[in-house]
């Protein structure tokens, strides 16, 4: 039996209160324990968890894993030593500072086998403004978008705005810019300039679109509404609900397909966010993100969709169509919450 190792960043790394990081934890944990679930039921793996020595205890105590499945990873290098050849990996980590592609560039030293997209992908797609030229090069409707330093130097987007970190995750420290002096002020605060983006912001309805990427194959899995609080004019991300009425679902799917046609390097669980405006034709639809990874939406499709959609790991050529859904409707917080409400929407 194949060995299968789980690795979530904010679980099995010890994260200190005041890091940047630390809100994302309860997210990163619900999706680890969904995981655990659903590769426990397929039965095809022998599996393996790395967490924090206050994660791991829960997940014992919670009996979702025993003691030998669990591995104290060294913060260093978890890998190392550790996996080999003929094992598979599948790694969860924010693109912030890097850390998803040095996790990634990490494993593949081990030569195990990576379910996660190249660092290649990951690299493109974790820098929000490299990700807006590619867009614009391809000719895919995205917000104006300028480095933060270029901005303040010769204004040339239209207010209101978002400003947010080139490599930011779950909307962390994403914020409503309504004019230049609250920019400004904004601005005196933040080291690197060059590091940052602003953004025009789109008015319309927030949603992802997610796929399974294998051999260059994207199999949609399910759209999604993502629900976004602005408290204090900061962004914050708190789950959403799917699957998207059809006529949305119809419009994310054209516009996600045609951003993800010729992104090299794909693999796994992929996810397009979008804008969907006032226009029904989706005139004023926009792509703002592609995320490289697993994303928190999985924690609705296991609830919504018929098959296991660990399975899409296990066998993937096996997934040759978008997966059907049991016609209800999930809303999910980031936080593992679930309710389930029967009837599609239309």
């Amino acid at each position: 039996m194949k060995r299968l190792y789980l690795y979530e960043e904010l679980s099995a790394m010890k994260l200190e209160p005041e890091s940047a990081l630390a809100p994302l934890l309860k997210e990163g944990v619900s999706i680890l324990k969904a995981l655990i679930v659903d590769f426990t039921k397929l039965n095809q793996f022998e599996l393996f968890i790395f967490a924090s020595k206050e994660v791991g205890e829960s997940l014992v105590a919670e009996k979702l894993i025993n003691f030998s499945q669990w591995i104290v990873p060294d913060p260093s290098n978890p890998f190392l030593n550790v996996v080999n050849p003929k094992d598979a990996v599948l790694i969860m980590a924010p693109e912030s500072d890097g850390i998803l592609v040095h996790r990634i560039k990490q494993l593949n030293e081990t030569g195990a086998e990576n379910l996660n997209c190249s660092v290649e992908a990951i690299t493109l797609a974790g820098d929000k403004y490299q990700t807006f030229l590619y867009l614009n090069r391809m000719d895919i409707a995205t917000p104006a978008t300028m480095l933060l330093g270029n901005f303040l130097k010769t204004p040339q987007l239209t207010f209101p705005l978002v400003l947010k970190p080139r490599d930011g995750a779950g909307t962390s420290d994403t914020f409503y810019i309504r004019d230049i002096g609250f920019l400004e002020n904004k601005a005196s605060g933040i080291p690197n300039h060059e590091q940052w983006i602003v953004q025009e912001f789109k008015k319309g309805l927030p949603v992802s679109y997610c796929f399974f990427v294998h051999n260059n194959r994207c199999i949609p899995i399910v759209s999604s509404l993502q629900k976004t609080e602005c408290l204090d004019l900061q962004f914050n991300y708190q789950g959403g609900s799917l699957p998207l009425p059809l006529d949305f679902g119809y419009r994310a799917l054209s516009l996600a397909q045609k951003t993800l046609h010729n992104f090299v390097g794909l693999n796994g669980w992929v996810g397009v966010d979008l804008i969907l405006g006032p226009d029904t034709k989706g005139i004023n639809d926009f792509v703002f993100e592609i995320n490289p990874r697993l994303t928190t939406a999985y924690l609705g499709a296991r609830h919504h969709l018929k098959v296991n959609p660990a399975s899409f790991w296990a066998n993937p050529d096996l997934l040759l169509s978008q997966p059907e859904g049991q016609g209800n409707n999930i809303v999910y917080s980031k936080n593992g919450a679930i309710k389930i409400k029967w009837g599609q929407p239309r």
